[in-house]
């Protein structure tokens, strides 16, 4: 047929997923034509006779809203000026059946139908969507009547200007909770990780202010945030670096380290570092950088080996001894890791509930 349009290739599945009578859910890869099964489908419910301002589709982005409606408008507007023949042969396509008579003719006054519907076709954003339902019950919904919604460049500037008060207002602190927790943060994340925590805060505020009025404050959120890793109020990472000095096996250790004295030059190594660490007041710095990589490989994993063959000859306990203060001190790395992150969470909490504090009376204001 010269001039006809090349018809689209449809599955079973596609015509069942555009039939308006069913609900569908729909999963598939990028490209697959999930797109065109909605615009299917919305055409299907236009041809049944479903009033055209009563559908409502929501997608997730703005470009996706516009390809939707082109879309549609690009199918309507061809059904206008479509011989009878490819039009049937469209339609049958489309529905799964053979099309009838009055099927073309509602397919023909399809397009002019959606462009004189008041506001046109209801195809939105979620977003926009939700913003519309405040905007029909804002006293319902706790807001101002005649509120506006930021965007994302000036939720940006405002995050970024509250961000500036709270480090201006930390900054003459002498000392404090939150001159405290902005050295921990600035220990482990840099300036553009930093502004990452915080705009990762701000997109679960919601859920933290939930959080905390739950425990009945910031501070019991911390504590229930210990309690929950095994760790009472009173531990810290010098506390638990001492306690493995004051609660270890000291006459056992020196009886392995006069075992290693008598083997290899690993083993004579591995007598000083342990002799040093006994005779030592418990620094936390040595106890990470020297003695516990005697016990624990990089990735924090039992050594395997920890005195040879040699030196066990004439003390063979010795294995068992330094095996027993192997245990401990993974135990305590365990719990270091475990106050590493109370204190990183504390920090980030204490800082960022403060600076979302000042964004919201940004907002409000």
């Amino acid at each position: 047929m010269n001039g006809a349009r090349p018809l689209i290739d449809r599955t079973g599945e596609q015509i069942t997923g555009a039939d308006p009578g069913l609900s569908v859910w729909v999963s598939a890869n990028a490209g697959t034509g999930k797109t065109r099964v909605l615009v299917d489908r919305l055409t299907r419910l236009l041809l049944s006779g479903a009033p055209a301002q009563r559908i409502l589709c929501l997608t997730f982005t703005k470009a996706a809203a516009a390809e939707m409606e082109n879309r549609l408008n690009d199918h309507l507007g061809a059904w206008t000026t479509m011989n009878d023949t490819d039009l049937a042969r469209e339609l049958t396509a489309l529905m799964g059946r053979v099309s009838e008579d009055d099927d073309l003719r509602k397919a023909r006054r399809l397009f002019a139908e959606t462009l004189e519907t008041p506001g046109g076709l209801n195809i939105r954003t979620i977003h926009g969507f939700c913003e519309s339902l405040l905007g029909r019950f804002p006293l319902e919904s706790g807001l101002a009547p005649h509120f506006s919604v930021i965007d994302e460049r000036t939720a940006a500037e405002l995050l970024a200007e509250a961000l500036d008060k709270v480090l201006v207002h930390t900054s003459s602190e002498e000392k404090g909770s939150l001159t405290e927790a902005l050295k921990t943060l600035s220990g482990l994340v840099d300036e553009e990780g930093f502004s990452q925590v915080i705009k990762g805060l701000d997109a679960n505020r919601g859920r933290l202010a939930r959080m905390i009025n739950r425990h009945g404050g910031l501070k019991n959120l911390l504590t229930a945030t210990r309690s929950a890793l095994g760790l009472t109020d009173d531990d810290d990472a010098e506390n638990i670096a001492a306690g493995i000095l004051n609660d270890c096996d000291q006459d056992g250790l020196y009886r392995a380290v006069e075992a290693l004295d008598e083997g290899t030059g690993t083993d004579v190594d591995r007598a000083g570092v342990i002799r040093a660490w006994i005779e030592g007041d418990g620094d936390k710095s040595v106890f990470d950088n020297l003695y516990a990589p005697l016990f624990l490989t990089k990735k924090g994993e039992p050594r395997k080996t920890l005195i040879t063959k040699s030196a066990l000859k004439n003390y063979p306990e010795a294995e068992t001894i330094l095996v027993a203060e192997q245990g401990r001190v993974l135990a305590a790395k365990e719990k270091l890791k475990a106050i590493s992150v109370v204190e990183a969470s504390e920090a980030m909490l204490r800082l960022g509930t403060e600076m979302l504090r000042y964004y919201k009376y940004l907002k409000d204001a």
